[in-house]
């Protein structure tokens, strides 16, 4: 069972699907778990009146993020989404009003996936050209799903019991197909292939490379493609612990998957992905969207406005992606549960207190140069963890995000705390890297200026929320405004619920730095992170001596700033955690014993 319902997107509505969700909804095919459908009530009482069924439309609503719906027998709950449409809206036909309305329900349903208001989405199909008339220009659903999420590595995959391929490439031209096939392209399909396969509960799968040319290529005879980019990127995945082969012969590839030697087929491009599975029949195949901060499984058929309205459409492939849905939202929440055994149940990271920072501000590492995460910060990484710094943080430009996704593994892996801290100055941009911090999972998420737009996307994550007080400007950032201008902006964050502290950029303003740090930590009642070019061991020692709940250091570790025993940053680190453990123990002896009662 699932934490929260799953959400069936009604499709297009002048196709099939709404007769299948009907047909399901009223089938032995029904499965236990609850799922509510976002789409158009009048829509699919007709759709019931043509397939017969015996089932009552009734009302779904969203309340303080809680979904609020009847799980009966007979009962269909729908969450409407915009005005009704018309029921004398066309059948098996393209019509704008139905392409905007189908679009609607997938923005509805992302939306609440993010939040975590449903576990997973399982989308019925739409017409491209309907959503094309409606001014939409998207290819497909997984264009919508990742562009809303802010997911920037993704990929399709199609399964069923006996095949799962994973595509390189989704909706482009042959030609441009070949152009996309690339070292990191290549690269981020085996990661996601694998990822796939641990949402199936396949712990650790043999990945399987098709070749792009005839026989992969005969060693460059037919195209250099696969010896020179394919073949160095197999290897490269194979370092990262990977499963991978190949490339091997795109024309028996499937069949040696379908007979069990691999789990998982990459595939260069669409149809030579797509014919194999879609060939081992439609009924029970299943549409992937790989990479999402959420899961999503889509029928594998289209609108079929040949037989729309019928009802002879067939519920099946709605039935086995629903199915499937349920299983891998069961297998997600069963890892998670693993990877938090033993964990901290202080998800905030360094400082959650209010006044956390009255003992010990805690020293968090930032993996970045000048506001971008460097580009070895993996290496950076294993050098940390070997210092023993548990607070580890970067920033959400400077690296693919494929391998930041990477890195949070690897941080929580060593046992430390994710920070990410946003960069963004536009709205969009801070948008998209609130859905990230979801993505990836972070801890903590910091920065930023826009709780009004970042809250509704964290929501119902366990994500702390810690953005920037004041006016922030520049790239590098540097904190703008008076000292009361920035109070009074803290203050304001801080109202906030979902606002769980603050991330103060004291050491990029340009006035009395310790005189702003003492006002806005007085002032609020939830922890202060101290950020900015903290470079220099007094200005560690003012932090210390201050109510702060912990400060950050990045650029300056790793630029070799501070005195230290060595050379390299595991002697910065060293020397860092050593004046706090100095400052630390000067700051417990100074408030004395407790007194205890």
């Amino acid at each position: 069972m699932t934490r929260a319902p799953l959400a069936i997107t009604m499709g297009d509505p002048a196709g099939i699907g709404p007769e299948i969700v009907a047909k399901l909804a009223a089938s032995d095919r029904r499965p236990q778990t609850p799922f509510i459908v976002i789409g158009d009530s009048a829509i699919l009482r007709r759709a019931i009146g043509i397939v017969g069924a015996e089932l009552e439309v009734r009302e779904a609503r969203v309340a303080d993020g809680v979904l609020h719906f009847v799980w009966e027998e007979g009962i269909l709950p729908v969450l409407q989404t915009g005005p009704s449409l018309p029921l004398d809206l066309p059948i098996g036909k393209v019509d704008a009003r139905a392409g905007a309305a189908s679009y609607a329900y997938v923005e509805r349903a992302i939306d609440l996936a993010l939040a975590g208001t449903i576990s997973g989405i399982v989308t019925a199909p739409i017409n491209k050209e309907a959503m094309r008339a409606a001014g939409i220009a998207y290819p497909g659903h997984t264009e919508i799903l990742a562009d809303r999420s802010g997911t920037r590595d993704f990929a399709m995959m199609l399964a069923n019991d006996e095949l799962r391929v994973l595509l390189v490439s989704i909706h482009v031209s042959l030609l441009e197909a070949i152009r996309q096939v690339t070292h990191e392209s290549e690269l981020r399909a085996m990661r996601l292939a694998k990822e796939a396969c641990r949402a199936f509960g396949i712990e650790h799968p043999r990945v399987a490379v098709a070749g792009l040319n005839p026989h992969a290529g005969e060693n460059g005879l037919f195209g250099g493609e696969d010896r020179d980019v394919i073949a160095p990127a197999i290897r490269a995945a194979r370092g990262e612990g990977i499963d991978a082969s190949g490339p091997w012969p795109g024309d028996t590839i499937f069949m040696r998957a379908r007979k069990g030697e691999f789990d998982v087929v990459v595939a260069q491009y669409h149809d030579q992905g797509l014919i194999p599975v879609k060939y081992l029949g439609l009924d029970d195949g299943v549409n992937v969207t790989v990479g999402l901060p959420f899961v999503r499984t889509s029928v594998d058929h289209g609108t079929a406005f040949d037989i729309a309205g019928t009802g002879r459409a067939d519920p099946a492939s709605l039935a086995y992606a629903l199915k499937q849905a349920v299983a891998m939202v069961t297998h997600s929440y069963a890892r998670r549960g693993n990877a938090g055994a033993g964990a901290s149940a202080d998800a905030g990271g360094a400082g959650t207190g209010a006044r956390a920072g009255e003992g010990a501000p805690e020293f968090i590492f930032m993996l970045t140069r000048n506001d971008r995460t460097v580009s070895d910060a993996r290496a950076r990484l294993a050098e940390a963890l070997e210092a023993g710094v548990r607070h580890i943080g970067f920033k959400d430009v400077g690296l693919p995000f494929s391998e930041l996704r990477t890195l949070v593994e690897e941080i929580r892996a060593g046992g430390a705390k994710v920070y990410l801290e946003v960069v963004s100055l536009d709205e969009s941009s801070e948008i998209a890297s609130a859905r990230a911090a979801v993505s990836l999972g972070v801890d903590v998420l910091m920065g930023g200026t826009r709780p009004e737009s970042v809250l509704p996307i964290l929501h119902g994550s366990a994500i702390h929320y810690r953005p920037f007080p004041g006016a922030i400007m520049g790239h590098p950032s540097v904190l703008r405004g008076t000292v009361d201008e920035i109070v009074s902006s803290a203050k304001r964050l801080c109202a906030h619920d979902g606002v769980h502290g603050l991330d103060l950029l004291a050491y990029r303003f340009d006035g009395d730095v310790e005189a702003l740090i003492a006002r806005v930590c007085a002032a609020v009642d939830k922890p202060v992170v101290i950020a900015g070019s903290i470079d220099r061991p007094e200005r560690i020692a003012a932090v210390m001596a201050s109510q702060a709940a912990a400060f950050t250091i990045g650029t300056a570790a790793l630029d070799g700033t501070f005195p230290a025993a060595g050379p390299g940053l595991i002697h910065q680190l060293r020397t860092i955690s050593n004046i706090v453990a100095e400052h630390r123990n000067r700051k417990s002896a100074a408030a004395g014993p407790r007194n205890e009662r």
